[in-house]
């Protein structure tokens, strides 16, 4: 069974231990975490804020946030703004190598904080919003009360540390007393009212009505209503705030400091001849199904696990997660010599596809390219023999004994319910010409790869 995400009750009785883990290996916050029990896995989670924001320490005296160890005083309030000192009393994050998914960047006056998806600032109106719901209408709050407007918010990767810390680990009161602290000029929670946020528990202090409601930074919906800047990154008088490098294009080799890849850098043109895994219209019509959140952290790991994986076997292919675009499908192609495969982030986070059947998605495509005949006068292989090779051959390399039996199972159950089809080994009548067979026919011809029975006549 693929991993799913578990209670976050179950998840906060382990919370130290797990972000100590975290930690050692460098993982992101989000990255699956998983435990030795039936709950499924929790994540990484503690950091918050990027390593460089500046976190008000005393009168006049700021410090990096990641500087902060326990024991250390930080100024620090409640919902009333009465500054005062706080022993910290939990400091932990990530180190500075590691390369955080779906972080925000929330841009005010002429500056910025880049944070994770779920860190929570005060509003004007005295609710507490996550970063992942933040957009240009709602209004912050300046360490002395004053309306602090958003000049916009983006989202992307951030390839540097992430901290935070908290000046009690009990709930926090109705009040916040203690737990609100000046980031860059900007008031927000410390960690423990997150955690407490997080775990779903009665809370005392007020979150943003009907917040989870509201559209995600990036999500369609989010786009529909406030546009696509925030798939970019923001416009600019300079590169550089407060000593922190924002980009827009993305090239790993290139990076040597904290840097904001924005979202549309995952884009990928793909050409019109390209093979797809399903039609343009199956893709349109599936489009309206379910899926998971746009920042869903699950899916993406799953799928940058499985390009790394098959990349072992297959390393003459150059792998595309286009996670920003909703597009449900998945692509080959061969370009100026070179091959490629992509697959769309609607797709990966299609509600019907967990990590096997996205690594059934990934196998038919790199079939196109090794599958055999027949093919499609560019070479590549018709889509009945990529869905009968892509199991019988490219599955049974990369995954090893009982490995195989287990993923290609749990796949082509997934991809029945992908195709709404039953998970049924009878083979259709008719025949496919070089195009895609009908769900059925390819649930049928799954079947016959993992059963090593000829390719059925539906798919030829």
């Amino acid at each position: 069974m693929a991993l799913r995400p578990c209670s976050s009750a179950h998840c906060g009785g382990a919370d130290a231990e797990i972000n100590e883990i975290c930690k050692a290996e460098g993982w992101p916050v989000n990255h699956p975490v998983l435990t030795r029990d039936a709950q499924g896995p929790c994540t990484c989670s503690c950091s918050c804020l990027a390593h460089g924001t500046p976190v008000q320490a005393g009168e006049g005296v700021f410090r990096a946030i990641e500087s902060f160890l326990v024991g250390d005083y930080v100024l620090a309030a409640s919902r009333k703004l009465d500054w005062a000192p706080r022993q910290v009393e939990f400091s932990q994050g990530t180190t500075g190598a590691s390369r955080q998914k779906y972080t925000v960047l929330v841009m005010y006056q002429d500056t910025f904080l880049a944070v994770t998806s779920d860190h929570l600032f005060l509003l004007r109106s005295g609710a507490l919003k996550r970063a992942d719901r933040l957009n240009p209408a709602d209004e912050l709050v300046s360490p002395d009360g004053k309306p602090v407007a958003i000049k916009s918010v983006h989202i992307g990767d951030y390839t540097a540390g992430f901290h935070h810390i908290a000046t009690k680990k009990e709930t926090p009161d109705a009040d916040l007393t203690g737990h609100l602290l000046n980031t860059n000029g900007i008031v927000s929670a410390d960690y423990a009212v997150q955690l407490f946020a997080r775990q779903g528990e009665p809370s005392p202090y007020p979150l943003m009505e009907r917040m989870e409601r509201e559209p995600v930074v990036g999500s369609p919906e989010y786009v529909e209503r406030f546009g696509k800047d925030c798939l970019r990154a923001p416009v600019l008088d300079s590169s550089l705030i407060n000593g922190r490098l924002l980009v827009s294009v993305f090239n790993a080799a290139d990076i040597t400091g904290p840097t904001f890849v924005a979202a549309e850098t995952t884009a990928v043109d793909v050409p019109p001849d390209a093979c797809r895994f399903i039609s343009d219209e199956e893709a349109e019509a599936k489009a309206t199904d379910a899926h998971r959140p746009w920042n869903d952290p699950l899916s993406r790991e799953w799928t940058e696990y499985l390009i790394d994986h098959h990349r072992a076997f297959f390393p003459n292919v150059q792998y595309h997660l286009d996670w920003a675009d909703n597009t449900v499908n998945a692509y080959a192609w061969v370009q100026n010599g070179v091959r490629h495969v992509a697959l769309k982030g609607g797709l990966i986070r299609h509600f019907a596809l967990e990590l096997e059947g996205i690594a059934l998605v990934l196998a038919h495509e790199l079939a196109h390219h090794y599958g055999g005949s027949p093919t499609f006068p560019g070479g590549l292989s018709c889509e009945g023999q990529a869905d009968y090779a892509g199991v019988n051959i490219i599955m049974r390399r990369v995954w090893f004994g009982e490995q195989y039996i287990t993923t290609a199972d749990r796949g082509i159950q997934q991809m029945a319910n992908f195709f709404g089809v039953p998970n049924d080994p009878t083979v259709p009548g008719g025949s496919s010409n070089c195009n895609h067979p009908p769900g059925a026919c390819r649930i049928a011809t799954y079947h016959a790869a993992v059963s090593l029975r000829r390719k059925p006549n539906c798919a030829v």
